[in-house]
């Protein structure tokens, strides 16, 4: 690992004083942003820099959605499935990806996944979808999706 990627997780859990396990949420933000999942290597090195167990730490990756525990690829869309997306026609969307991506819900094919994800908060513009952990489309019709998978076909 880098010594100012190091330096920066070490920053993290000075920033919140005598409670270093407050830091976690941030080191696994940090190291998901730098390598785009959370392997155990760096899930040790989260619990060791805090001072709590690798499992209290895998308790935390499990309990978030957006930490990804498995490589998903290069990109990463999430597609919401909460009750207003739902009635907004999320499960027709989610299929629809799984079978233009050939991809099985919550599983990658190396290049990318598509995952359905608990809420995001844009219920006033459902269905929504985050992409790549950075921007927001909503409302995700079948042709923007469509168009978002074949985009990313296209780039290899």
């Amino acid at each position: 690992m880098p010594e100012a990627l190091l330096a920066r997780l070490r920053q993290a859990v000075q920033h919140v004083g005598s409670h270093p396990e407050a830091a976690v949420c941030d080191l696994l933000r940090i190291l998901q942003a730098e390598y785009g999942w959370i392997d155990d290597a760096r899930l040790h090195l989260v619990a060791k820099l805090c001072g709590i167990s690798a499992v209290r730490v895998e308790e935390l990756c499990t309990f978030y959605p957006l930490v990804l525990r498995e490589n998903p690829g290069r990109h990463v869309l999430r597609i919401c499935d909460s009750v207003a997306c739902h009635l907004a026609g999320a499960p027709q969307l989610l299929k629809l990806a799984e079978e233009r991506s050939g991809v099985a819900l919550g599983q990658s094919n190396g290049r990318y996944s598509v995952l359905p994800h608990v809420c995001l908060g844009l219920c006033d513009r459902a269905p929504a979808a985050f992409v790549d952990g950075r921007e927001v489309v909503a409302p995700l019709s079948s042709e923007a999706l469509q168009q978002q998978l074949q985009d990313w076909v296209d780039e290899t």
